[in-house]
C-alpha cells in the first residue's frame, strides 16, 4: 500500500503514518485538484528529474553513502516538500526511494526480492535481474565497493519502468476525462452513476481484458482513526493507477465539473464562474494566468489568420489613437466603431467585398509622403 485516502467536506485526504521515508498525514487537497495537476505535469520535466536521480547512483560506494544520516534527512525533506505540491509525483518519488532501500536490504539479507516489492506498486513493470544472478553482493559493514554497480543498474531499470508508467497513466486519465466530457455534453441529464456505468461499458468494449476499467475492480476499505476520537472510512491505495481510479470516481460522484482551457488546452475546475473558458494556471513564460490573457491571445491568433479581422484591428487602433490625441471625439469614434463592426461582419459573411471594406476603413485617412520630415513645404529650417 502506498497510501490511505478518504473523502471529507469535498476534499481528498491522504493518510499513511507507516512510511519510513515519507509520513503522509493531514495532507488535504480540493477533490480533483491532484488528478488534474498530475495530468498537466510536464512529462519531459518528470523524465528528466528521475533520470538525473538515477545517475546519482553511478558510484561504487552509492549504497553506503545513501545510509548517511544527512543524506536520509535530505531525502525525507525532499519528499515532504513534494507531497504538498504534487501528490501523484510525490508517490512516484516515494516508490523510487523505497525501492532503492528495499533493494539494498534484500541483497544483504536475502529475504526480500525488491523486484516483487516494486511490481506490487507498479504492476505493469517486469524486472530483468539476469545480470545480478551470479554476482555476490558486498557486505555493507566492510565498506567494500559495489564494483559491478548493481544498485545503479537496478535503479536505472526502476526509473525506466516509472517513466513508462507515468506516461501510460497520464494518457489513460486524459482519455477518461475526454470521454466523460463528451458524455456530459451528449447526455447532460444523466446522473453520476449513469456516467460511471456508461464509461465502464465503453472501456469494456475498448479493452475486454479489463486494463482500463474504472469501477469493476472494487476498492479496499477499512475504518481507521486519523486523530482521536475521529474515525473515518479509509481506502487502501496500492498503485498510482488505483489512486487515479479512486479520485476520478469520486469526482464524478461529487458532480465536480471539469473544463478544458481554451488557451493552454489543460483541464481545470471552474472556480468563480461555471462558464469560465480559461484556467488559473500561469501560461508559458508570461507570468500571467490564462484567465488574464487567454481571451486576448485567442483573439490575436484568430486575427492573425484572417485578413478581414487584421484590417479592422489596424483601423480600430489607428482611430483610437486619434481619440487619445484629442484629434477625434469619443462620440465620433463610437459611431465609427459600431458601423465598422457591421461592415466587418458583412465582409466575413461574404456580403461585402474585401476591397470595398478596406477602402471604407481607409477613407478620410491622410497619409504623409515619405521623406517629407516634420517641416511643411517651403518652410525654413
Amino acid at each position: 500500500m502506498i497510501a490511505s485516502v478518504y473523502i471529507k467536506d469535498g476534499d481528498i485526504h491522504f493518510f499513511n503514518e507507516k512510511q519510513s521515508l515519507s509520513n503522509i498525514g493531514g495532507i488535504a487537497y480540493e477533490l480533483g485538484r491532484p488528478l488534474l495537476d498530475f495530468v498537466c505535469y510536464e512529462s519531459e520535466r518528470f523524465e528528466e528529474g528521475f533520470l538525473i536521480s538515477a545517475e546519482a547512483f553511478d558510484d561504487p560506494y552509492a549504497y553506503i553513502a545513501m545510509r548517511a544520516p544527512d543524506f536520509v534527512e535530505e531525502v525525507k525533506k525532499s519528499l515532504s516538500e513534494m507531497q504538498h505540491q504534487e501528490i501523484y509525483v510525490h508517490l512516484y518519488k516515494q516508490i523510487f526511494w523505497d525501492f532503492i532501500y528495499t533493494f539494498a536490504d534484500s541483497q544483504v539479507d536475502s529475504t526480500t526480492l525488491a523486484s516483487d516489492w516494486f511490481e506490487s506498486r507498479i504492476p505493469e513493470a517486469r524486472f530483468n535481474y539476469m545480470w545480478a544472478m551470479d554476482v555476490e553482493w558486498p557486505e555493507l559493514s566492510l565498506n567494500i565497493p559495489d564494483t559491478k554497480k548493481l544498485l545503479y543498474r537496478a535503479t536505472k531499470e526502476a526509473v525506466e519502468h516509472i517513466i513508462i508508467n507515468f506516461k501510460s497513466i497520464q494518457k489513460t486519465i486524459i482519455h477518461a476525462i475526454e470521454r466523460l466530457l463528451d458524455l456530459r455534453e451528449k447526455t447532460p441529464e444523466a446522473s453520476s452513476m449513469e456516467y460511471l456505468y456508461m464509461l465502464e461499458e465503453e472501456y469494456r468494449k475498448e479493452d475486454p481484458f479489463g486494463k482500463y476499467l474504472i469501477i469493476e475492480k472494487p476498492f479496499k476499505a477499512f475504518y481507521g482513526v486519523i486523530k482521536p476520537p475521529e474515525i473515518v472510512e479509509l481506502y487502501e491505495i496500492d498503485t498510482i493507477r488505483d489512486l487515479f481510479r479512486f479520485e476520478f470516481v469520486k469526482m464524478i460522484e461529487h458532480d465536480i465539473f471539469i473544463k478544458k482551457c481554451k488557451n493552454c488546452g489543460r483541464f481545470f475546475i471552474p472556480k468563480r464562474r461555471a462558464d469560465a473558458e480559461y484556467c488559473e494556471r500561469v501560461y508559458g513564460d508570461t507570468n500571467r494566468k490564462c484567465s488574464e490573457i487567454g481571451a486576448t491571445l485567442r483573439y490575436e491568433k484568430k486575427v492573425a489568420g484572417n485578413p478581414v479581422l487584421e484590417a479592422h484591428k489596424k483601423a480600430y487602433r489607428r482611430l483610437h489613437s486619434r481619440v487619445r490625441a484629442k484629434k477625434m471625439t469619443q462620440a465620433a469614434f463610437m459611431k465609427w466603431s459600431d458601423e465598422s463592426v457591421k461592415k466587418r461582419d458583412a465582409c466575413l459573411a461574404g456580403e461585402l467585398p474585401f476591397e470595398e471594406f478596406v477602402a471604407w476603413l481607409e477613407q478620410g485617412r491622410v497619409r504623409r509622403a515619405r521623406g517629407s520630415g516634420c517641416n511643411p513645404p517651403n518652410a525654413k529650417a
